[in-house]
């Protein structure tokens, strides 16, 4: 780099209160040549016992005595007398809290001083707001500052880009994980060592052990952890390394559930020593609510520990659901205990997960790769100033759901959010989500406003219905004057329809029939808001068929398959019919729970089925208006030890009970392309569906599945006999669904 650079860094804690940034910290620094750098770093003296100046590694470290709201002024002003004397080349804040604050004072003072930002946050995106509260209104735009003001931001996790992006940042970015010391990690104890750590806090021999090394705050939902012991056998043990503010909480929870001989408080655990617990471990678990990246998911993976976690924020950056760890559901104690014993029963998928995530860490999150990523992709960037404005494409996506929700929306728009920046584009989300706790139309105006807000740095909305979500869109669109996209996968007021009334309309009927006042409406708003995009995005050529009945110019229509996952991992069968207590032959169904979906037919024949197949089960998963007819439907036939119908389902959980099943049917009035017949098709269980809508498009007839039509009860009832009879050809099936499915990958559809 040529001369010695000088940088100052503002942390508002560091050595020895060390979490993922302050680690990545030394880390990174340790690593850097002397003869290249000079860090300072201003930091909180919250423990008088420590000296006001000492040398931590390789950085001088000052530490300035005030009060937490005070430390943002204090550190400025500390920072001015040190840069009279050392004349800082760069200014580094680690992660826009306090001590962002005082990087942006110094910024606006020293302008010529590089200003660099980096996100770890882990918290919720929302905290700052939060704990402002009323004086949001003051300080809000002073913390947006922060962002603008950067002249460059390193964020460890794309989920941490898109906030930068979010806050008005126009700059380079450049996501560069944390790390984990793999050597160390990896570095394996003797059996002497595991069984003398094991005696000393009394786990018997044969006894399991979870582990979580977390902070006891909300977001990582310990608690959550806690009751999924009550899942388990006697024999699993919770070991819980960490401090934090809900440790008397989570204690009294341990005695309430009468389980304080099975969890134990490690307390705060030395960093060098966390690998030796970590090693007489048999799974990780941590359900974090919101996580910026995670550092102790890949320390685990490092020591070749399995891990279950959450769905949520910068996870998804380095855990693939089935190849390197096992997700679970937002506050779902049963799930975590269920992926637990999935762990503990197949050894085959827990070995392909450890193997799996000690490679990708050891590939991708090494602290010396990192470190040489920093001063290579940052640190010389910042010297050369050869920084530029970013040329993406700014796209915000209006979507109805995201996750946490499940559902086609939301796998869709998750899919955009991970992969469409690889291809140059920058991606904002408003979730309809946010506002749906509001009463009915007060939650759009809601909607039009954070579309509104968020829409500002937009080149293109892109919203993923032509109603509830596109209605509200296309209003901001017109009022920013900005491109509009839209994606449409159902006709919403044909829907509406069926749901209220009970003679079914086919859906090309009734686009040109009058259906009434409410209707009409309905068809005006969304055929309204079609006519408004400039492009159309439909899953299938039967799709595009229906849109241009609306009078869209079929040029304007482009067919993109929805994009999907291959290779997802459920477990092996039969452990997972052990777990869920699945006995003889299985059918299942899978669907909103509407009068188009053909399940009461599906439970009208269920006997005569029953007489050919004695030891059949029908289970029907999902939600919908149409619950309490179809279990009147149930009682009436005394179906009850036979039918089920389950409710929604998590996702994941729904997986597993398609992999437990034999035959799945969707006898269904309507389908515009359906994402779960190429679930159920990856998964490998044979199909019956019917030749309705884009059916055709994925389904090829006795080659992939069975055709038969809507509500054809001979043809349901044959083809589901058959199938459970002759396993052979069901298998054959079920080999060309999977070689099938590839068709509709991911990467095909981004592109």
């Amino acid at each position: 780099m040529g001369n010695m650079k000088r940088i100052l860094i503002f942390s508002t804690s560091y050595y020895p209160a060390m979490a993922g940034a302050e680690i990545a910290t030394k880390e990174i620094t340790d690593r850097l040549k002397k003869t290249d750098f000079c860090f300072d770093m201003i930091t909180l003296h919250f423990d008088k016992i420590l000296p006001s100046f000492e040398k931590v590694g390789n950085v001088n470290v000052y530490r300035v005595t005030s009060l937490k709201l005070l430390f943002p002024f204090l550190a400025y002003f500390k920072s001015l007398s040190l840069h009279r004397k050392n004349k800082y080349d760069i200014v580094w804040s680690v992660m826009a809290g306090r001590n962002g604050f005082s990087a942006l004072f110094f910024k606006l003072t020293y302008k010529k001083v590089k200003f660099l930002l980096t996100l770890q946050e882990g918290d919720r995106l929302s905290y700052p707001k939060e704990r402002a509260g009323i004086l949001w209104f003051v300080v809000g735009g002073l913390f947006k500052k922060i962002f603008i003001k950067a002249d460059f931001i390193q964020v460890i996790s794309k989920y941490l880009k898109t906030w930068a992006h979010d806050m008005g940042y126009k700059g380079e970015i450049e996501v560069i994980p944390n790390g984990a010391d793999i050597q160390n990690f990896q570095l394996l104890i003797t059996n002497f060592q595991k069984n003398k750590i094991r005696k000393e806090l009394g786990i018997g021999k044969n006894e399991k052990v979870i582990i979580t090394t977390s902070r006891l705050v909300e977001k990582n939902a310990i608690e959550d952890i806690i009751r999924a012991l009550m899942f388990l056998p006697e024999n699993f043990k919770l070991l819980i390394a960490g401090e934090g503010k809900l440790f008397y909480r989570l204690r009294e929870l341990t005695n309430e559930l009468r389980l304080t001989k099975r969890v134990l408080f490690l307390g705060n655990i030395k960093y060098e020593e966390i690998s030796q617990y970590l090693h007489i471990s048999d799974v990780f678990v941590r359900p974090s609510l919101s996580e910026g990246l995670g550092s102790s998911f890949i320390e685990a993976m490092a020591a070749g520990v399995p891990v279950i976690a959450t769905e949520v924020g910068g996870i998804t950056d380095f855990l693939k659901d089935g190849k390197t760890g096992l997700f679970t559901g937002v506050h779902d104690s049963r799930g975590i205990s269920e992926k637990i014993e999935i762990l503990m029963k197949d050894s085959k998928l827990r070995e392909k997960i450890i193997n799996n995530a000690k490679q990708m860490v050891s590939e991708k999150y090494d602290w010396n790769l990192i470190t040489k990523n920093m001063k290579s992709k940052v640190f010389d960037k910042l010297e050369a100033g050869s920084l530029q404005l970013r040329e993406n494409k700014n796209v915000l996506i209006a979507t109805g759901l995201f996750p946490p929700d499940i559902g086609g929306p939301a796998t869709y728009s998750k899919l955009l959010l991970d992969e469409l920046p690889k291809e140059g584009f920058n991606i904002t989300i408003a979730s309809f989500g946010e506002v749906r706790h509001l009463p009915k139309f007060i939650r759009h105006i809601f909607y039009f406003f954070k579309v509104l807000n968020r829409g500002k740095n937009a080149d293109i909305i892109f919203a993923q219905d032509p109603v509830s979500v596109g209605f509200p869109a296309v209003l901001a669109s017109k009022v920013l004057s900005k491109k509009f996209i839209l994606k449409i996968v159902g006709d919403y007021a044909w829907e509406q329809y069926q749901v209220e009334n009970n003679k079914f309309i086919s859906i090309e009927e009734f686009q040109t029939g009058s259906f009434g006042f409410k209707a009409g409406i309905r068809r005006k708003v969304e055929r309204w808001v079609a006519k408004s995009a400039e492009k159309i995005i439909v899953p299938s050529l039967y799709l595009k068929k229906i849109i241009s009945m609306w009078g869209i110019d079929e040029k304007n229509i482009n067919v993109v398959n929805n994009g999907f996952k291959c290779g997802v991992e459920c477990g092996n069968r039969e452990t997972l019919r052990t777990l869920l207590q699945f006995k003889g032959n299985l059918i299942i169904s899978i669907g909103r729970l509407v009068p188009w979906k053909g399940f009461d037919t599906l439970i009208s024949i269920f006997p005569e089925i029953k007489k050919n197949i004695p030891d059949i089960k029908l289970i029907i998963a999902g939600s919908g208006p149409d619950k309490s007819r179809l279990q009147e439907l149930i009682d009436e036939q005394g179906l009850q030890d036979d039918v089920a119908l389950t409710g929604g389902l998590d996702k994941d959980v729904l997986l597993r009970y398609i992999k437990a099943s034999d035959v799945f049917v969707l006898n269904t009035g309507y389908e515009g392309f359906s994402h779960q017949l190429l679930e159920v098709m990856d998964i490998g269980i044979p199909i019956v569906t019917t030749d309705i809508g884009g059916n055709p498009e994925i389904i090829e007839n006795e080659k992939s599945g069975l055709l038969i039509g809507f509500n054809d009860e001979k043809e349901i009832e044959k083809s589901v006999i058959k199938l459970l009879n002759n396993k052979k050809y069901g298998n054959t099936l079920v080999r060309q669904a999977q070689k099938k499915v590839q068709e509709f990958s991911e990467e095909k559809m981004i592109k």
